[in-house]
C-alpha cells in the first residue's frame, strides 16, 4: 500500500490565520453595532469544541442575548476574506511538504469550517509561497451537515479524492480536526497551531510535529507514533 493523498484539516494547518479570524469577528461586531470584543482567550475557548457553524449564536446564548447571528457570520466571512488579501506566510515545513507531494504525485485536499471566500483568499495569499501548487479537493462548511469533530467532512474529502482511507494522511492543527480524522478512520499527524499550542495532550497521543515534513507525515501514515515534536 502506498500513500496517495495528504488532507490539510483546516486553514490553520496551512497558514497561521486565527488572529486574523478573531480580528474579522471583532470588526463584524462593530459594523453591526454589537457591543462585543472577543479577547484571544474568549475566541480560543469558543473555537475549542468545534461542532457548529455559528460562534456568534453560541456566544449570544451563553450571555442570554439575541443577535442577528446569520448576518454577523456573513459579514465576518467577507471581512476575513478581505483581511487575507495580503501575502500570508505558510507555516513551517508546509511549502516543503507541498513540493514533495507534487513531485510524488500525491493528491492534496483542504477541509475547512469556513466558506469559499476566506479559503479562496487564503490560497491566493499563499500562492507565491506554494509555488503555484494547487489543491485538488476542498471540503467547506457548506458541503456538510455536521462539523468537526464529526467525521463527515474528512470522509467526504477521501471520497472526492478517490483514494482509500488507508492511502491518506491528515494534517491536523487542532484537536477537533484530529478527532474528526480519527473518527473517519484516517491516520493523522498533529501539527498544533496557535489555537492548540497550550493543549498538546488533547490531540490524544497521535504523532506530532511543530515543523511539517514528509518524514513526519510518512511516519504518521504508517502509524509510528512519535509525540516528540520535530
Amino acid at each position: 500500500m502506498t500513500l496517495e493523498a495528504v488532507i490539510f484539516g483546516g486553514m490553520g494547518s496551512i497558514a497561521e490565520c486565527a488572529e486574523i479570524d478573531r480580528a474579522a469577528w471583532n470588526a463584524a461586531f462593530r459594523m453591526h453595532d454589537v457591543p462585543w470584543e472577543w479577547s484571544w482567550d474568549t475566541y480560543a475557548e469558543l473555537m475549542r469544541p468545534g461542532g457548529d457553524r455559528q460562534l456568534a449564536a453560541r456566544y449570544a446564548a451563553h450571555l442570554g442575548q439575541v443577535v442577528e447571528a446569520v448576518a454577523l457570520d456573513a459579514t465576518h466571512q467577507k471581512l476575513f476574506a478581505a483581511m487575507l488579501g495580503e501575502e500570508v506566510p505558510l507555516r513551517p515545513g508546509v511549502g516543503r511538504v507541498l513540493a514533495w507531494a507534487a513531485r510524488a504525485g500525491l493528491s492534496l485536499a483542504i477541509v475547512s469550517r469556513a466558506e469559499l471566500q476566506p479559503v479562496t483568499a487564503l490560497l491566493r495569499a499563499t500562492a507565491r509561497a506554494r509555488a503555484g501548487i494547487a489543491f485538488d479537493v476542498a471540503i467547506l462548511r457548506s458541503d456538510v451537515a455536521r462539523m468537526a469533530p464529526d467525521p463527515e467532512a474528512m470522509a467526504l474529502a477521501v471520497e472526492k479524492l478517490g483514494v482509500g482511507r488507508g492511502r491518506s494522511v491528515v494534517v491536523a492543527d487542532t484537536p477537533v480536526a484530529a478527532h474528526a480524522a480519527q473518527r473517519a478512520g484516517l491516520p493523522v499527524l498533529a501539527f498544533p497551531g496557535r489555537l492548540a499550542e497550550a493543549e498538546p495532550e488533547e490531540f490524544g497521543g497521535v504523532a506530532m510535529a511543530h515543523v511539517l515534513s514528509p518524514e513526519a507525515l510518512t511516519r504518521a501514515w504508517r502509524g509510528e507514533v512519535d509525540t516528540a515534536a520535530e
